[in-house]
């Protein structure tokens, strides 16, 4: 065997291992969507409140618990569900067993008032964000409906509350909540296999 040959082999050894580490890694990726349309909302008969059907551990599966949260909406005619989640003062979404990277929802307010959204993250990460509404006299953004708010946190994301400036008993409603677990940081190993490839190529381009 040539030692071009030898050195063909190897590089291509080598693309082949980098490619399976890389869909390796690639499978570890996960992504979750909640629209609340999977659970028929309860009304009561006798007059409802929108306290009727609360939200606590219905999504513990989807690594979710959620605290002061209702389920609100209606059936439509073609026997689907337009629901969304209800917050009472202080809405609070709490992750578990694994922590997501990326966050998004779509957030609608009572009044059009400004929706105030704070993120805790795991080794003291913390963002804010407010969206546009009534937030008192000097802060008098015109509303928009069902505003896009997303977070990102390369070290997790633990919970997510959000309040209103009114400060209402019902404040605020989140819709198509959704959250993903990023890729984590390619392994020493792998780090490793790609310099060696690049100084192999690099070499063989010298001793030509």
């Amino acid at each position: 065997m040539s030692d071009h040959t030898g050195f063909t082999l190897v590089m291509q050894n080598l693309r082949v291992i980098l490619t399976t580490v890389f869909v390796i890694f690639s499978c570890n990726a996960a992504a979750v969507m909640i629209d609340f349309d999977d659970i028929d909302v309860y009304h009561d008969p006798d007059g409802g409140c929108f306290c009727d059907h609360p939200l606590t551990d219905q999504y513990r599966d989807k690594g979710l618990l959620i605290d002061s949260g209702y389920l609100s909406g209606e059936k439509l005619p073609d026997g689907t569900n337009n629901n969304q989640l209800l917050g009472s003062l202080t809405l609070t979404l709490f992750f578990v067993d694994n922590f997501p990277n990326r966050v998004s929802f779509f957030v609608d307010a009572v009044y059009d008032q400004a929706v105030f959204v704070d993120a805790v993250g795991l080794n003291g990460w913390g963002e804010s964000k407010k969206t546009a509404g009534y937030g008192g006299p000097f802060d008098d953004t015109p509303y928009i409906p069902h505003q896009l708010v997303s977070f990102y946190s390369p070290e997790g994301i633990t919970s997510i509350s959000l309040s209103t400036f009114y400060n209402l008993r019902v404040s605020t409603s989140v819709d198509n909540l959704s959250y993903d677990y990023s890729l984590s940081e390619p392994p020493v190993l792998l780090l490793i296999l790609t310099g060696f490839l690049v100084l192999l190529g690099s070499r063989k381009r010298w001793d030509k």
